[in-house]
């Protein structure tokens, strides 16, 4: 191979390397929690909503394939509750404001479940 074709094959590697990398941290930075913020996604085949109890609030509900965030200004630590639309409970922990939280629904009606990220 002759000196351009090294190079010529050398910047594709180097841009290809470059791109790769790009993607990854994008895509690893898309589930991570922001301070402050609690995020529901309704990664399921139903809608969900999420209430905290202690503070008589409660997030809109969210349809499949949608999410939404709620803001807080002060630290602490909250009980949430995650639910199914239908008003059957998933499950719930201590949200630490200070760190952030993010919830994934997923599953069917028949087969609920969720994760925190």
């Amino acid at each position: 191979m002759n000196r351009a074709g090294r190079w010529r094959t050398a910047r594709i590697a180097a841009v290809s390397l470059a791109t790769a990398t790009t993607c990854l941290l994008t895509a690893g930075s898309a589930n991570a929690a922001t301070p402050y913020q609690f995020t529901l996604c309704s990664d399921g085949y139903y809608s969900s909503y999420a209430t905290f109890p202690t503070r008589s609030l409660a997030t809109k509900l969210v349809a499949p394939g949608t999410c939404t965030t709620l803001t807080f200004s002060t630290p602490g630590s909250d009980p949430v509750e995650i639910y199914m639309s239908d008003g059957r409970v998933l499950g719930g922990f201590s949200f630490d404001r200070s760190a952030g939280a993010g919830v994934s629904t997923t599953g069917t009606a028949s087969s609920p479940g969720y994760y925190r990220w």
